[in-house]
Parts: C-alpha cells; structure tokens; sequence
C-alpha cells in the first residue's frame, strides 16, 4: 500500500512539474521561432530570395548543348550502277570514277554536336522589369511576414489574458464559495433555532450550486484555451500555464503617437505601395513586348559518319567540324495592333492601384483612431470596476451585519454577494482588457 502511495505521489510530482509556467513575454518569444504560421512565412521570404536569384541569371547568357547520335540496322545508301562522266565536273579527285561500275551500301552510323552561346543584348527592358518585379516580391513577402507577425503576436496577448482573467475569477469563485459556504452555516443554525425556514436554507444550496456550475465552465474555458495558446506558441507538446501577475496599467498618453505619423510605419500601406511599384514594372513588361530585342551569340558543330568504305572517305570528308557567329533582331511589327491596348489597360490598373494606396492610408488613420479610442476607454473603465469593486465590497458587508442583525432578508444578502462577484470579475477583465488594447494600440502605431 505505502508503495502505491509513493508512485501515486511520484506521478502527482513529475507531473507539476512538466507543467511550464510562462509569461507573456515568453510566449511571444516562443511563437516568433516556433509558431508554424510565422515559419512558413519564413520559408515564403526564402523562396521569393531563390526566386530574385532565378530571375537575375537571365542577364547572363544563354548555352546550350545537343548531341544526337544514330546506328542503323543496315546500310542506309544502297544502289547499283556506273558513276556517270559528270562527276569529274566535281572534283578532278573524282574523275578516274567517271564511267566506272559501282556497288555500294554506306553510312550505317554517325553523330552530330553542337554547342552555342546567345547573350541577350538589348530586350526592350524586359530583364530588367522582371528583375524589379522579383525584388518587389520578396519586399512583398518580408512585409506579409512582419504584417502576419504583428497578427499572430496580438492573437496570443488575447488568448494570454483571457486566460489570466479566469484564473482571477476563479479566485474570486473561491472567495465567493466561502462566503455563501459562511452563510449557509449561520442559516442553517437559524433553521435550527426556528428564526427562520428552510426555504432560505434551499436559497443557499442554489447560489452553492450555481458556483460550482459556473466553476466547471471556467475551468473547462481555461483547458481549452491553454490548448489553443500552447498551439501558437508552438510547444503544444508541453502543459502551459500564464503567470498571473497582473501589469501595472500605463497612463495612455505616455505611449500616444498621432494617426498621421503612425500611418507611414503600417505594413497595410507599404504593401499597397509595393502594389503600385509592381504594376509600374507590369506596365513597363507590357512596353517590351512591343520593342525590338537584339542579341549575339556563337556555335560549333561537329559531324562524323561512319560505316562507309574506305574509297568513300578518300573521297569526301566524313568528318567536319566547324563554327560561326550571328546575330539576331527581332521587331515584332504587328504586337502594336493589341498591344496599345494592353498598355492602356495596365495604366488603367495602375491608377486602380494608386487610388486603393491612398484608400489604405485613409482606413489605417481610421483604425489608428479608434484604438487609440478604445485604449482610453479601457483605461477609464479600470477606475470605474475599481470604485464599483469598493462599493459592492462595502455593501456586502452591510448586508451581512444587516442579516445577522435580522433586518434584511437572505434574497438581499445574496443579491448583495451576487453583485460583489460581478464587480471584481468586471475589474478581472477591464484590466485585461486594457492590456490588450494597448498591445493593439502598439501593434497598429509601430
């Protein structure tokens, strides 16, 4: 039995202690390295760098290799026959042929290789454009990941303190469950006595009740979102726990930054900038397929034939090998017949783009405002909970002397319990509250 005791103890021990206890700090800095939304965003940055280094080899030149090879199943020329006397007219090597019989099947097999080298020269700007394009992507994704950051980071704040408030009102559930406790003690002597009925003494079982119901939904909240904070810092495999130590709120105005300073350091509006930079460089692609494109280059070849006789390769050379240089300019004369108008529809777009980048800049003073608006909202509703907390503190305690007293009813006395619970719950989530919108605040003015 004692044996069972300790290894119960021993589990009950290992396992407190694989619980971690976090701030929230730790845990923003937990979800910056593990959270799998932000690290493939990561991946997205590494992709679009790859993708910019692609994009830049096309200013380099253009080689390629061939090679192509053939044996054949038997002779490919056949025929019989005299050589005819014009032959000598070809070469005077060939004129002792003229007249001659012949019989032959050649050239059974053979290879040909070239190599060639073409460097673009002039394209219309189309290299270029496309190099500013994957630029701007990879700008693109740097501010999504910062934007999505920003996101995932005010997600956990939120979840972080809705956490803290429930341990807060546990608390106060277990004040609130020692008092109606007290006064289930002192109305059941008043039963006993016959002062009162057990009428009241139901009363008291149903607020007992009530508290326990009201235990199993904040306790079944507090599982489920330790689950969801533990997935977005990434250590889901680890229990979590939030330290509960309440910060001190901050005066608003120490952190104010007016909405039209604040509005330039939005991701939201550099991206849209971004947005008007690509279609710059859309159009500017769009003018290069219009243009002349010019380019050098040079090729070799190599051509051996083989499974001829030997009077045959005297005579003619089966193997040759040579090169030569070119240049090419292509003009695409009838691309303009479209392709005025695909220029105009790209600065149709463009201006769309310009008019949604001043739309955001207008929208994100907005949104700064109303966070900074609900910021001192919050920040005056935490004095408003703390002067309500005092009153409902100091009315249960005038009920409580009141019904020992015999002149107020236990409905007023529990009414009275009742609304000093609500009171410091309200306090539990003004201060969260304020703690996220302030994270909001900050999030939106940096």
């Amino acid at each position: 039995m004692k044996k069972i005791i300790f290894l119960l103890c021993s589990l009950f021990i290992s396992h407190i202690n694989a619980q971690v206890i976090m701030t929230l700090q730790q845990c923003l800095d937990a979800a910056k390295t593990h959270n799998r939304q932000l690290q493939n965003m990561a991946l997205s940055i590494t992709s679009a760098t790859e993708q910019k280094k692609e994009t830049y080899t096309k200013y380099f030149p253009k080689i390629s290799a061939n090679i192509t090879a053939f044996q054949a199943f038997d002779k490919i020329i056949k025929g019989d026959g005299t050589y005819p006397p014009e032959i000598a007219a070809i070469s005077s090597n060939l004129a002792p042929l003229a007249g001659q019989p012949y019989s032959y099947k050649e050239l059974s097999r053979g290879y040909n290789a070239t190599i060639s080298v073409t460097q673009p020269i002039y394209a219309g700007g189309k290299i270029t454009a496309a190099n500013q394009l994957a630029q701007i992507q990879r700008d693109v994704c740097i501010l999504q990941h910062s934007l999505t950051e920003k996101d995932v980071l005010q997600k956990i704040t939120e979840n972080y303190w809705k956490i803290v408030t429930i341990k807060y009102k546990l608390n106060t559930l277990d004040i609130a469950e020692k008092q109606v406790a007290a006064f289930y003690q002192q109305v059941e002597q008043y039963v006993k006595a016959g002062v009162t009925t057990r009428n009241d003494l139901l009363k008291v079982c149903l607020r007992q009740q009530e508290l326990a119901s009201n235990r199993l939904k904040l306790n079944n909240a507090e599982s489920v979102l330790k689950l969801l904070l533990a997935q977005q810092i990434g250590i889901f495999d680890q229990e979590i726990d939030v330290d509960t130590t309440l910060l001190q709120e901050k005066d608003p105005q120490s952190i104010y930054l007016p909405a039209e300073q604040a509005v330039g350091k939005r991701e939201e509006l550099n991206l849209a900038m971004k947005s008007i930079d690509a279609q710059r460089q859309k159009l500017k692609l769009e003018r290069s397929k219009n243009l002349p494109t010019v380019a050098a280059g040079a090729m070799g070849y190599h051509v051996d034939l083989g499974g001829v006789s030997t009077r045959v390769s005297h005579l003619a050379n089966t193997s040759i090998t040579n090169g030569l240089v070119f240049g090419t300019v292509n003009i695409p004369l009838s691309s303009w017949w479209g392709g005025g108008h695909a220029i105009k529809r790209m600065k149709v777009q463009l201006q769309q783009s310009q008019n949604d980048a001043m739309d955001a800049r207008e929208k994100l003073a907005v949104d700064i405002a109303a966070a900074w608006n609900n910021l001192t909202e919050s920040y005056s509703q935490i004095g408003l909970a703390r002067t309500s907390v005092e009153q409902a503190c100091e009315n249960l305690r005038i009920e409580t002397d009141r019904y020992k007293a015999g002149t107020e009813t236990l409905t007023d006395l529990l009414t009275a319990e009742a609304l000093h619970r609500q009171a410091q719950n309200n306090l539990a989530e003004a201060l969260a509250t304020y703690q996220i919108r302030q994270a909001d605040y900050m999030r939106k003015i940096k």
